[in-house]
């Protein structure tokens, strides 16, 4: 157990004090004091009030002071689940054994995680971040038995009846050890190949990125061989990863579909677990049994209540472009912010076709978490990019912003939604016609389609291009502006820090 980890009373307690004491410039005080008395009475009104004024305006116009309200009523409620299920807590009583137990039995630990992580989607819990943390810690703690550590390397070493009681263990032991990332055969057909390097120093990058002439992608080598991602911890292993979301209970956003610019394509929040065994574990299904009633949280395809089954689910799930390392501080200790992201790169001249965007003061964190064959369509990004690959492998594919033209740039989309980051081409289907743009082997193309789209692209078969494979291990450097398609090759993990 971590000794760090306070214990369920002791984090009652705290949340109690830190609820009822708000400092005078706190801004939840704007949200009323009707709406203030709701919080320790009545939570899920205050709850339902709070999502109601969250969803009322765009996102970057919502109060904080209803984001506050969001969180300050989800540990309320919190507090109260789990006063229900251990009153002995209230009587100042408390029993390590018998909580994890509970735990163990009752699903008022998907209850109190599914609320806590919708506060950190939605909200970010501002001014309750690490009270939410410290939430979870314990949790952590009481789901792993006295005398224990958490460490899933230790499991095989205990006894069989012991090893049951640990509920990471029940949904750990029988998962694939890695996921499977051998490069498929064919694998894709390099012709333009992105420069490479290896272990390349800061002074070199700084030099690099200062001269707006060496603004071009490189493939970096070594220098993330020291990430725990790689080794002691590894993000390959399915059961480490299950392990730090408190068994696969934690909540994430997904996208389904094959890509953003699809018909059909949508995004829902479910489970770890869920997500795991639908799309990262083909064939062990059964291993990590989607048991908790909150595996897809808000989704209509959920099995119902007299057994049936759920619909096939969508060919394609994808953690993309999440912040999963503020949400889950565990897995951001094993990963390091590569020094490249600290260097100063000089203003790009080509950049015509890209919106100014704020300096960052730190690098903006995102992962890509999915299985074999997801797709990123062709885009540009307005940062400088370190993309750094830490489980298996991914075909990229990229064009410079002098070819912008001949990329056919979108434009102002249904809803005013600005789409001109993203290309009209749909690069799959440009590798399937034209045979000597393709990474791949091509048979039997159809003339007539092949006609229809250079019609209606005909400079896109001109425009330059480089390509490679990324590894586990390996960076690549992708300068603002230049624009990229990405897809999986197998089951794969990346990381994105975007500086500027």
């Amino acid at each position: 157990m971590n000794n760090d980890a306070p214990t369920l009373l002791e984090i009652i307690q705290l949340t109690r004090q830190e609820l009822t004491h708000t400092q005078k410039t706190d801004p939840i005080r704007e949200c009323g004091r009707a709406a203030l008395a709701l919080l320790p009475s009545d939570s899920d009104l205050a709850l339902k009030l709070a999502y109601q004024k969250l969803h009322d305006v765009p996102y970057k116009e919502v109060k904080t002071c209803w984001r506050r309200l969001y969180a300050d009523a989800s540990l309320w409620k919190v507090v109260k689940v789990v006063d229900d299920q251990h009153g002995q807590f209230a009587k100042g009583r408390y029993d390590e054994e018998r909580s994890h137990a509970a735990a163990e039995k009752n699903a008022w630990v998907d209850d109190v995680v599914r609320t806590l992580d919708m506060t950190l989607i939605l909200t970010g819990a501002p001014e309750r971040e690490e009270l939410v943390e410290l939430w979870f810690a314990a949790l952590k703690a009481v789901l792993t038995p006295p005398g224990r550590n958490s460490n899933i390397d230790a499991d095989a070493s205990e006894p069989p009846n012991k090893r049951r009681m640990l509920s990471f263990s029940r949904q750990t032991s029988c998962v694939p050890t890695s996921f499977p990332t051998v490069l498929p055969n064919p694998s894709p057909t390099i012709r333009h190949a992105i420069p490479r390097t290896r272990e390349l120093s800061l002074e070199a990058f700084q030099k690099r990125v200062g001269d707006t002439a060496m603004h071009t992608p490189v493939i970096i080598e070594g220098a993330i061989q020291h990430w725990p991602a790689l080794d002691e911890r590894p993000w390959n292993n399915p059961a480490y990863l299950l392990e730090q979301t408190l068994g696969g209970r934690r909540l994430i956003p997904v996208e389904v579909g094959k890509s953003y610019t699809d018909e059909g394509w949508g995004q829902r929040i479910t489970t770890f677990r869920a997500f795991m065994k639908t799309y990262m574990l083909e064939g062990a299904k059964d291993a990590v049994s989607a048991t908790s009633h909150m595996d897809n949280v808000g989704s209509p395809d959920r099995d119902g209540a007299d057994g049936s089954q759920t619909p096939t689910p969508p060919p394609t799930g994808y953690l993309a472009q999440h912040d999963l390392f503020a949400q889950i501080p565990s897995l951001r200790a094993d990963i390091s912010i590569p020094d490249y992201c600290y260097s100063s790169p000089a203003p790009s001249p080509h950049l015509t076709h890209i919106k100014p965007v704020p300096k960052l003061e730190e690098p903006l964190l995102n992962a890509w978490f999915g299985p074999k064959g997801t797709v990123s369509p062709l885009h540009t990004d307005p940062y400088h990019n370190i993309l750094a690959q830490v489980v298996g492998y991914k075909y990229v594919r990229l064009y410079a912003p002098e070819e912008t033209e001949r990329l056919y740039p979108r434009g102002m989309e249904a809803g005013g939604v600005d789409m001109s980051n993203t290309s009209r081409v749909d690069l799959d289907e440009g590798m399937e016609v034209l045979g000597e743009v393709s990474c791949w082997e091509v048979e039997g193309l159809s003339s007539e389609r092949r006609r229809e789209f250079e019609e209606e692209f005909p400079g896109f078969k001109d425009a330059r291009y480089i390509e490679g494979i990324l590894a586990p291990g390996e960076c690549l450097y992708l300068p603002v502006g230049w624009w990229h398609y990405i897809r999986s090759l197998t089951p794969s993990f990346s990381v994105s820090f975007w500086f500027n």
